[in-house]
């Protein structure tokens, strides 16, 4: 049995809103090369989940550790951590070109530029859409440069928010690979936000299971059909 290097710990965390929806009492780790696809029904707590272990939301209590630090030092965010947030939003008036310009002087990663046009070769990113507004892309190759943008990060944990979202088939199957090749490539953990059980239990090594805000951890599984009977079976613990 391979015994990976953990890079995310996470124990006892809550964040909460007035609505009493959330994330409660969440624990679990994912180690080096390892990728964890969280799957749940709209308003379960996957985004809600990702902010907190992003630090973009702060918990009510639990801790989260990245490479052993705290996640909410400054120095872990900004090297050890790629974020693709729900809301990608990018300035609409700024090319895709300068957008990534931009990004390699803000996040202080040098090479990033370079990284991004192979990661956009790699995702399909139309080389006509790199001089237009972002605000003339499709869906499609908006969604692409907020990959490759976010696959250009030099980091040790890759957060995603629903990256299939808005991409084809062809797309889709580009993303599968990619997060593959990620993971076992470079030895990097991703944990994504989805809703495709597909995606999940083709691409996952583990699924976690989130619904009321409440975890279940799955090992690899055979097809999307058994997530789909675990969280259906997650039911019966609603609060």
């Amino acid at each position: 049995m391979t015994i990976r290097r953990v890079v995310l710990r996470v124990a006892g965390v809550t964040r909460t809103y007035l609505t009493e929806k959330g994330v409660f009492d969440v624990s679990f780790s994912i180690g080096q090369g390892e990728r964890v696809a969280l799957v749940g029904p709209n308003g379960a707590g996957k985004t809600t989940l990702l902010e907190v272990l992003a630090g973009v939301a702060k918990p009510k209590s639990g801790t989260v550790e990245l490479m052993g630090e705290p996640l909410f030092h400054e120095r872990t965010y900004k090297s050890r951590l790629a974020y693709l947030p729900e809301q990608r939003g990018y300035p609409s008036y700024l090319s895709p070109r300068l957008t990534v310009r931009l990004a390699e002087q803000l996040w202080m990663q040098p090479g990033l530029q370079e990284r991004f046009c192979k990661e956009a070769e790699r995702l399909g990113l139309d080389r006509d859409a790199m001089d237009l507004p972002v605000s003339a892309l499709s869906q499609g190759n908006k969604e692409k440069l907020s990959l490759a943008l976010v696959f250009s990060r030099r980091a040790e944990l890759y957060l995603l928010d629903e990256p299939e979202a808005h991409l084809d088939a062809i797309s889709r199957n580009r993303l599968e690979k990619r997060l593959h090749s990620l993971s076992i490539d470079t030895g990097k953990a991703v944990l994504w936000a989805t809703h495709d059980v597909h995606l999940a239990a083709r691409t996952a090594d583990r699924v976690v299971i989130i619904k009321n805000g409440r975890l279940r951890m799955l090992e690899r599984v055979s097809d999307g059909d058994a997530i789909l009977v675990a969280l259906e079976g997650l039911e019966e613990h609603r609060d």
